[in-house]
Parts: C-alpha cells; structure tokens; sequence
C-alpha cells in the first residue's frame, strides 16, 4: 500500500485528528492537575509553616535562646529525612541553630515571608532547589526563619510531565496504529467495490458487490448499490423488451403500407386501388394513434405541474365516455352495467380522466367476451372516490399484473391481436397523475380494475349540495 495513498485516507486522517485532540486534552488536564496540586501543596505548606512557627516561638519565650537551639537541633538532625527549613539567628543574624549556614539575602518577600534558593541533596545530587519561609522576630531583637523547600513539588512536577510525555506518545502510537489498521481495512473495501465495478463496466452485468453480512456502512453502501443495479439492469431489459416491441409494432403495418401502396402502383384496377389505399390509410391511422399514445404517457408522466385541477363530477365523466363507447359495444353484443354515484368528484383534469376511462372500457370491451357484460362502477370507499370497470373476458393471470402495466407489453407473444400494449401503461400514468391507486384484480371471470383516488370531502360535500340545489 502506497504510503501517500494511505495518508489521504479519511480514515487515517481522522485518527490522527483524534490523537491530537486527545494529545492536547492531556496537557491541558495536566496543566489544571498541576496549577491546582500546586496551590494546595503552597496552601498546605503555609498553614504547616505557621503552625511550625508559632510552636517555635512560644518554646523561644519559655526556655529561652538555648532551649530553642536543642529543639532546633532535633529537627535538624542528619537521620532526619524531610523538606523544613529552620535558622535561629542572633540580633545581628548571626547564625546559632539551624540547617542554613547564613541567612538568606533579600530577595522576594511577601511580608514576613521569604522566597529564595538553596542547595540540597536529592537523589544523591546536589540540586538547587526553591524555598519559602517565614521570618518571626523573636524577643531580645532575635531571628527565627521557619520554612520548607521545593523538593516535594520538584517531585511531583517532574513525575506529572514524564507521565504527560508518556502519556502522550502511547496515544499518538496508538492512534496512529489504529489509523493504519483502520485505513488498511478501509482501502480494502473501497477496493473491493472498485473491483466491482470495473467488472461490471467491463460486461459482467450480472456481478454484484460484495457483503460481509457485518451490517456496517459498507455493507449498506454496497445493498444499496446492488438494489440501484438490478434496478438498471431490469430497465435495461424493459428497454430491449420495449425497443423489440416497437420495431415489430411499426414494421408490420409500415410493411402492409409500403406492400398496400406497391400494389396500388402495379396493374390494378380501381376499385383495388382504393382499396389499397384505404388500407394504407387505415395502417397510417394506427402508427398516428401509436405514437399520440406514447405522447400522451410522457405527458402524463411529467405533466403534474402543468395540468389545471379542478373538481370533475365522475359520475357525469362515465355517462359521456360510455355514450362514445356504446355503439362499439353493440357492434359486439356487449352490454353496461352502471352502478353511478353521481356525489363523487375528484380534483384533476377532466380529459386525462376521460382519456382513463375510455382506455378501459376500450379494454373491457376489446379483450371481454363477446355478448358479455362490462360492470361500471362509480363510487367512493371510505370517503375516496373509485373507478371500477369489470369484464367477463379471459382476465390477465396475476403474475402477468404487474408487468401489463408496462408499455409494449402484451400477453399475446405473437402480437396478432389488436392493440399496441399502450392502454394500461396511460391509465397507469394518468392514475399516478392524480395520485390515484390503480389496482388489477380477478373478477372470476374477467378483470377488474379499480382506480381509487385521494379523498376530497369538502369537495364532495359542495358537488352533493350543488346537485340537490339543481333538483
């Protein structure tokens, strides 16, 4: 793995980052534990200093110089491990007890209290160390200076910052193995899913992304892929079925046409001629009314900003559209059965509706059985107004639902049966349109198929005031 490659992870990036935050969350934490150690050991210090002081003091007053010296001495003695700092000095401070050779010089004082250096023995070194005391007048113009020195906080300082130093390095260390080890993994699954998809774009169609079934993002990134490819390559395919579709669609009637008007040229005589072109008019008619049908879906489809909604009364949409449809009905010995409630109204465009509805009835009486009967129904479900047509035909089986709905389909493979396969594909568009449900059912025998629109009370309830105030 290329080390550049590996820096620009996000991954590793990340982790970095984190070390760094956490890196400077560390000092910062060991600033405060050291500022506030420091001013409780100062605290403490005074208060023990004091006590040490005024203890020191009333022996000087009760035994006097000499008694102090002994107490002094006992302090001080070399098998005596500890920080204090004690001197008995005489009225010119001249020295007499104590573990200082001089008295310090004047440096920084805070009042009766004294700052300056020593040097002491620590660890076996002779280091220069801070002290602070406080300077006591004793009677008879005498000196007592009690106080400690810095090896306590010495100590703790220097154990705080190697802890802070090691502290430190083992969280760098460790953020950035982890970001190694997390960049490595990531790269791996990155590449994985660029292995797929070279294999893909190099004709695998059917390859998929793999998953680990560990339900992390990549596995979700990777479902998600895999649901968006079968979803293009199931368009792809309705594609091919549809172009497939249309060229055998448009090549027979323009092969009847181009046949019919070769005829019409050659030796005919006339009444074949206007035969011919008759016909040729006729095959003319359906490519037009093929491809106003397809303009019509694509209209549907993306029209939903364009079309002007208002109410439509669809009991009266299915009287007209079943008055056009009544002499082709007779034509085959069909007869309508209408169940209308004339209350129920939708909000939409009323010739889209009215293409819907003549589409279906088209179906029912094309596809239903000859002398048979076609129920139309026009009502509402639950406040929603539906369209319900239903033929006694051979029905549509419920594997094949679904897939009528697309455009060019049809059950008859050879496609010598009327029709293009654009009918339910329109009314589908237009259902959505007005974002309707349509539904396909069996009507035993026969189909139904049921287009359940939104609920539009108020305006159902104005349609009824409306017609009862016409009465």
């Amino acid at each position: 793995m290329p080390l550049p490659r590996f820096l620009a992870t996000s991954t590793f990036r990340l982790a970095l980052t984190y070390a760094a935050l956490f890196s400077v969350s560390a000092i910062s934490l060991a600033g405060v534990t050291f500022w506030t150690m420091e001013f409780m050991l100062a605290r403490e210090r005074r208060e023990t200093v004091l006590a040490e002081a005024n203890l020191l003091a009333e022996q000087f007053r009760r035994f006097g110089p000499s008694g102090l010296s002994l107490v002094i001495a006992e302090r001080v003695r070399p098998d005596r491990v500890g920080d204090g700092i004690y001197l008995l000095a005489g009225p010119t401070y001249t020295p007499l007890a104590g573990n200082l050779t001089d008295w310090p010089p004047s440096g920084e004082h805070d009042g009766p209290w004294l700052d300056f250096t020593i040097e002491r023995n620590v660890a076996g070194q002779r280091k220069v160390l801070g002290a602070r005391a406080i300077h006591v007048l004793l009677p008879d113009n005498y000196h007592l200076l009690v106080g400690q020195d810095m090896s306590t906080e010495a100590r703790l300082r220097s154990a705080l910052i190697n802890a802070s130093l090691w502290g430190i390095v083992v969280t760098v260390g460790l953020g950035l193995a982890v970001g190694f080890i997390a960049s490595r993994n990531f790269l791996g699954r990155i590449e994985a899913i660029n292995r797929s998809t070279d294999r893909i774009r190099a004709g695998e169609v059917e390859h998929r992304m793999a998953v680990s079934g560990s339900g992390d993002e990549f596995d979700r990134l990777s479902q998600n892929l895999n649901a968006m490819l079968d979803d293009i390559q199931r368009l792809l395919a309705g594609i091919r079925t549809v172009t497939d579709n249309i060229a055998h669609d448009l090549r027979t009637p323009l092969s009847r046409l181009k046949n019919g008007l070769e005829l019409a040229l050659n030796d005919a005589t006339e009444e074949e001629r206007r035969q011919a072109i008759e016909r040729a008019i006729g095959e003319s008619d359906q490519l037009l009314r093929t491809f106003s049908a397809l303009l019509a879906i694509a209209d549907a489809e993306a029209g939903a900003s364009r079309i002007e909604r208002q109410p439509v009364e669809l009991g009266a949409l299915a009287h007209d559209v079943v008055e056009l449809y009544e002499p082709l009905a007779d034509e085959r010995g069909v007869t309508f059965d209408l169940e209308i409630d004339e209350a129920a109204t939708v909000e939409g465009d009323r010739q889209l509706l009215f293409q819907l509805l003549a589409n279906l009835l088209d179906n029912a009486i094309k596809y239903g059985a000859d002398g048979g009967r076609v129920d139309i129904k026009v009502g509402r479900t639950d406040g929603k107004p539906e369209i319900v047509v239903a033929d006694r035909g051979a029905g549509i089986p419920e594997q094949d639902r679904e897939r009528v709905l697309e455009r060019f389909v049809r059950l008859d493979e050879s496609r010598t049966t009327p029709g293009i396969g654009l009918g339910l594909p329109l009314v589908k568009a237009i259902a959505h349109l007005h974002n309707a449900e349509l539904e396909l059912g069996d009507n035993a025998p026969g189909l139904r198929v049921r287009v359940l629109f939104p609920a539009t009370e108020e305006r159902e309830s104005k349609s009824e005031l409306r017609r009862l105030a016409s009465r």
